[in-house]
């Protein structure tokens, strides 16, 4: 029997997991660093760190405003994510060691964005005197924005578009995600008093000198707006579209007159909104053909099923070899049999059968190859060997004053990873104004345990709930296809959660007691003898 005090109080932390939502708070505030904190994979694995285990927690408690706030805590536009992210939240959930199928975390945070009816406007820091111009209004430009705004900083927003999102805006059909959405989730910004500037093109009507003179820090988050290009005979004519410019002339309405065969070039998300667009717009045969096997393509598995069962048809493992023309007159596309997309390093290097080939047919092709950025639009010895030079951990460009974001400094990212760039940005344009260190402490994982295994004592079996959506028969406009979770489907889903980040004693306690008072959920409770006590 252990007699001593000291080591026999290693282990006086009490957890009631029914309340604990791992917000962390106990861990920041020890006074000895005695508590670490379990984090939970999907928080892990959100390139934001969103506390995707406590807004699930307090939805399935039905607490849907603190729910709703620890959504808001981390990142603003909940609706627009509830639609379009990724889920890399969703692949690393612990859930699939007991049924294969992770919580719903992106359509449980759509359910929750989608209740709230009440205008939103977060707390702002005082105002500080500082000016911060942003050029580039995606996801990464907006976010940067949000984080600089909130900490009191005056910003302002450039992008050569007529309004902010990015390819968000222009690029995303309205059936994925609606303009309203878009438009109220980004309504926020202008609540807070960041002003946009539409219309103005950096290189053009807008210069990098005179922005540094002006402003006290500038971040460039710019985009990947460039085409890459096949290099095939044929590629220039006038029935061959790029996916950007198409996606964005049906944006406004004004969509290219197409032919009823369609084929689309590509296997990204792209490449499949494109196609399921193509649909809408009339064509009655569309072959979406990638190099990637199926399997492999980097579109979302979700959307590749949805195309198929709306009538899009999938060619795997196919390479262009050529644009077939009568005159000018595009009539179909050639293609050989790619056996490989990338070589045994992982890096994108196809590897063809040139005899094996198959012809399509084509009055209209759309191209959906990949973006890139425009890196001509600043000088040659800002160029780095994968896009604009600046340090990977605070973003800041050789030029202290310029920070740079997104897509535009490395290959084009998920839509939460540039949200996530943004704010890194942010917090190093920040500390950049306050004179502080820009790498202190970034990247500090002490705090937490990232390996350890799950408790699945009261994990029960049950199958993940499906999202309901249009009826193929009704998909023939922008109509959004995903109709969304009820309350009771929402509350049962969200109940799958295992609830498995935690907080725990690393060592011995001294009592101190912090921790348990400034527990937000009272969830905390200090085990004392009772003469201390």
């Amino acid at each position: 029997m252990d007699i001593n005090m000291l080591t026999s109080l290693n282990d006086n932390i009490r957890i009631d997991r029914d309340k604990c939502t791992a917000c962390g708070r106990c861990v920041e505030i020890c006074v000895l660093d005695n508590l670490r904190l379990k984090l939970s994979p999907c928080r892990q694995a959100c390139p934001v760190g969103i506390n995707c285990q406590g807004y699930i927690h307090h939805l399935a408690k039905r607490e849907m405003d603190k729910s709703l706030e620890k959504v808001r805590e981390t990142v603003p536009f909940a609706r627009i994510l509830g639609r379009i992210c990724s889920r890399p939240c969703e692949a690393a959930c612990n859930r699939i060691k007991v049924d294969q199928q992770p919580v719903a975390i992106r359509d449980l945070k759509r359910y929750l964005s989608d209740q709230d009816g009440k205008p939103w406007t977060p707390p702002l820091s005082p105002e500080r005197p500082q000016k911060v111009a942003i050029v580039g209004s995606g996801p990464a430009g907006l976010a940067a924005a949000f984080y600089l705004r909130s900490g009191g900083f005056r910003v302002n927003l450039y992008d050569r578009e007529s309004a902010p999102g990015g390819l968000m805006r222009w690029a995303i059909p309205e059936f994925r995600l609606p303009q309203e959405v878009l438009d109220s989730d980004l309504r926020v910004m202008e609540k807070m008093g960041v002003k946009f500037v539409g219309n103005r093109t950096l290189g053009k009507d807008l210069e990098l000198w005179k922005l540094e003179k002006e402003y006290d820090a500038v971040l460039l988050a710019l985009g990947a707006y460039g085409q890459a290009r096949l290099g095939i005979p044929g590629e220039d004519a006038q029935a061959i579209i790029p996916v950007l410019k198409f996606m964005k002339d049906v944006r406004q309405n004004n969509p290219p007159r197409m032919g009823e065969r369609v084929v689309v070039i590509g296997g990204g998300n792209a490449a499949v909104d494109a196609a399921q667009t193509a649909l809408r717009l009339g064509a009655k045969r569309v072959h979406l053909v990638s190099l990637e096997k199926r399997e492999e393509m980097p579109a979302f598995s979700l959307s590749v099923a949805e195309a198929e069962e709306e009538g899009v048809n999938m060619q795997n493992g196919w390479g262009p070899q050529r644009f077939r023309l009568e005159g000018e007159k595009l009539t179909g596309v050639s293609f050989k049999k790619c056996l490989a997309p990338c070589d045994s390093r992982g890096i994108f290097c196809p590897n063809y059968d040139e005899r094996t080939t198959m012809d399509l047919p084509a009055d209209t092709v759309i191209l959906a190859i990949g973006q890139k950025s425009e890196l001509d639009l600043l000088e040659p010895s800002w160029h780095g060997p994968s896009g604009i030079r600046c340090h990977p951990l605070t973003l800041q460009t050789p030029d202290s004053k310029v920070f740079a974001a997104g897509d535009f400094i490395r290959s084009p990212k998920i839509i939460i990873e540039a949200m996530a760039e943004g704010k890194e940005a942010a917090i190093s344009i920040q500390r950049f104004l306050q004179g502080e260190d820009l790498q202190y402490g970034r990247g500090n994982v002490t705090p937490y345990q990232l390996q350890f295994e799950p408790d699945l004592s009261r994990a029960q079996t049950r199958s993940r709930l499906a999202m309901p959506t249009l009826p193929v028969s009704q998909r023939k406009g922008s109509q959004e296809v995903a109709r969304g979770y009820s309350q009771e489907e929402a509350i049962a889903e969200a109940e799958r959660c295992l609830n498995c980040g935690m907080p725990f004693g690393l060592r011995t306690c001294w009592f101190c007691l912090p921790c348990e008072i400034e527990c937000p959920e009272k969830a905390l409770y200090v085990e004392i003898p009772y003469l201390l006590r």
